[in-house]
């Protein structure tokens, strides 16, 4: 039986959702022969930045996947935060995001939900603090990618469907279905949390800014812990 609890006003801790696809179909435009490697170092940063937030404002990493190799590297680090939920409608981004939401809500109902991409290799913890911050104070927010017309971060709170409309020009279909754009507000506080990677010149960026230590060493040739 779901135990349901009640939750101050802006106390509830944050369920963070990351839909992972398999590695051989994962990021088609880094052209690059490790691409898939580099896919998988870059959501265990992610997630590494993700868990290292205080457990008072996320309490729970739902990593959502079919993906082995995802499952094989995430499992050592399996803590009572994360959870590694296989992708059972199997149609795509959305259809993931939506899947966890459902069991998400079913689990930890009252929790705000947070649609993350699992591409952040530069993303900070603080930056998230303050994002997650931000996004609280609306029923539902989007934050843009660094190019202005995509979605790194869609939350809802709750009582609020999180409807993911991930995919190109995101930002302006999540704005038109309700989420408040809180990238102005952000505006380049949270640059790692906004520098989502599918290509080479992303990645040239993400580096710039710093880069996760699984990211680092995959792209020294070495394999990520």
């Amino acid at each position: 039986m779901v135990a349901f609890v009640s939750f101050p006003p802006g106390q509830a801790p944050w369920t963070v959702l990351l839909p992972l696809k398999n590695l051989a179909r994962a990021k088609s435009r880094l052209l690059r022969p490790d691409r898939g490697r580099l896919a998988l170092a870059m959501a265990l940063d992610t997630v590494t930045a993700v868990l290292t937030t205080a457990s008072e404002l996320v309490a729970v990493v739902m990593v959502i996947t079919n993906e082995p190799a995802v499952q094989r590297a995430l499992t050592p680090a399996v803590r009572a935060r994360l959870v590694v939920l296989p992708d059972v409608p199997d149609e795509g981004l959305n259809p993931a995001l939506a899947h966890g939401a459902t069991v998400a809500g079913e689990r930890w109902p009252g929790r705000p939900l947070a649609a993350l991409s699992a591409d952040l290799p530069a993303l900070r913890t603080q930056e998230l603090a303050r994002a997650l911050a931000e996004a609280g104070r609306h029923p539902r927010a989007v934050l843009a990618d660094a190019a202005g017309t995509g979605t790194v971060l869609l939350t809802a709170t709750a009582g609020a469907a999180l409807d993911p409309s991930f995919g190109p020009r995101s930002r302006e279909a999540h704005r038109r279905s309700g989420a408040v754009d809180i990238t102005g507000p952000l505006g380049a506080t949270v640059p790692g949390l906004r520098h989502d990677v599918d290509t080479v010149e992303d990645l040239d960026r993400a580096r710039l800014l710093g880069v996760g230590s699984a990211t680092a060493a995959a792209l020294d040739g070495a394999t990520p812990d």
